[in-house]
């Protein structure tokens, strides 16, 4: 079995349960519970989420193979996955398709690790965070929404640009405009002035794929003991690989 370690927030839409949905392989996978965040706090020392055993870096997602072997970074998790699926595939194959779908994907994740920036950023005792970043993350978010919403009224079949779409707005929708103590930018509304944008993202969140997850709660283990029980698992594969 594949093990996919992510943050189980359904807030917003997570591109590999999207592809891992699309492929049909929801049920090839263990989803393991996984909150990178806790494991620098002193009071949780009983209640850490370890990744770098499979993963240096200890982020997710991470995929981890039957034989352990362990990718990471949510680009090539989420190929991996297409690479699988035995419909029609989310990447499309080489020409202008191609380029065009990578070109959204990486600006949706672009987006959605701005989103992530300003919010974790926004948490920071307001005295604290760094001069002028919102002012220079800010504007390149608004090109983001402005240029996907001169080009959505052509947009095609679903593919995986429109899958890193998703996430990029969804957390942003959710997360960036919050600080700890007051709104950031409160009046800003990406479906402001993008009627194109704002109906292909209400069509898009009906698929099947996204209304399994999107603000849905993880039903599951989310323990500490589990999270490391599966850890130990691909350690253990690795050996005997």
């Amino acid at each position: 079995m594949m093990r996919l370690f992510y943050s189980p927030f359904h807030g917003f839409v997570h591109k590999a349960l999207v592809v891992a949905h699309e492929a049909g392989l929801t049920d090839q996978v263990i989803y393991v519970p996984t909150f990178p965040f806790r494991n620098t706090r002193a009071e949780n020392v009983r209640g850490q989420y370890p990744m770098t055993a499979i993963n240096p870096l200890g982020k997710v997602p991470t995929l981890t193979l039957d034989d352990g072997t362990a990718l990471y970074g949510s680009q090539c998790i989420v190929e991996y996955l297409d690479s699988l699926n035995t419909g029609v595939r989310l990447f499309p194959p080489e020409g202008p398709q191609r380029w065009d779908a990578l070109r959204r994907l990486a600006m949706g994740d672009t987006l959605f690790d701005i989103a992530v920036q300003m919010s974790t950023e926004g948490r920071v005792p307001p005295a604290e965070p760094r001069p002028g970043l919102f002012e220079w993350l800010q504007p390149k978010a608004v090109a983001c929404f402005d240029l996907w919403e001169s080009e959505a009224a052509n947009y095609g079949r679903f593919d995986i640009g429109h899958v890193g779409m998703l996430q990029g707005i969804s957390y942003s929708a959710s997360a960036y405009v919050s600080r700890a103590e007051e709104p950031l930018y409160p009046d800003f509304d990406w479906r402001a002035a993008r009627p194109h944008l704002a109906a292909w993202y209400d069509k898009v969140i009906q698929r099947p794929s996204v209304q399994a997850y999107l603000n849905k709660p993880f039903r599951g283990d989310m323990s500490p003991g589990f999270h490391q029980q599966q850890v130990q698992a691909v350690l253990n594969a690795r050996r005997t690989a």
